[in-house]
């Protein structure tokens, strides 16, 4: 029973902060990241111009 709690509690927890974390809205200087990056090492960003 015990468990069953917990696992309710965390799914309600991160539920409430992913909610949350999309009604922030995106700070000032984020808004268009791809046309700021010339590429890294980082093959697997979202922004790496190899994702276009």
């Amino acid at each position: 029973m015990t468990g069953i709690i917990i696992l309710v509690v965390l799914a309600a927890g991160y539920g409430c902060f992913y909610y949350l974390n999309h009604k922030t809205p995106v700070p000032k200087g984020c808004e268009n990241l791809k046309q700021a990056c010339h590429g890294c090492k980082d093959f697997s960003c979202g922004n790496h111009p190899s994702q276009n």
